[in-house]
């Protein structure tokens, strides 16, 4: 059996329990209209980036309602506007992986955030390469009226988990 036309990243576009997708969700459909004209996956991953960041609010209540068995709702998170970081990686995931790029949704530390955090870590097959981007951190820091920018120092990162 040979393998070699099946990339190993395309594990990272599947729907799982924690980013849970289908086409006929609205989150879906958005992405899907937000990315039509982009040409590269460089473009598709900013056009996403920029509209979970400019439109989602982080939930600082949330964060400390919420229990250990906690699975994100893409649909309801997409719906309400707001979440917490767990919700922002899976909603930014299943947007990505639902038009074609390959990504990671990543639990463990981020070097200025206190809490257990979650961010994405995402491939871009032009440049070989997986960037880490934090739609939540940087919503945050928008909220605040803070600079930001999209890709991540990979070291100011820990990583505990990956889906």
């Amino acid at each position: 059996i040979v393998f070699d036309s099946i990339d190993s990243n395309d594990v990272f576009l599947n729907s799982i329990q924690n980013i849970k997708w289908n086409e006929n969700m609205e989150a879906i459909k958005k992405a899907k209209e937000l990315t039509q004209a982009a040409k590269t996956d460089m473009e598709k991953v900013t056009i996403i980036y920029d509209y979970i960041v400019k439109n989602y609010d982080y939930d600082f209540e949330k964060i400390n309602n919420v229990n250990t068995n906690y699975v994100p709702d893409v649909e309801k998170t997409y719906e309400e506007l707001t979440g917490m970081c767990y919700d922002f990686s899976s909603l930014f995931a299943a947007m990505l992986r639902s038009v074609g790029i390959p990504t990671k949704l990543v639990m463990g530390y981020k070097n200025d955030v206190e809490a257990y955090h979650a961010w994405n870590s995402v491939y871009i097959k032009t440049s070989d390469k997986w960037l880490t981007i934090d739609t939540s951190y940087d919503a945050v820091k928008r909220q605040e009226v803070s600079s930001y920018s999209m890709e991540k120092d990979a070291a100011e990162y820990k990583i505990d988990k990956e889906y």
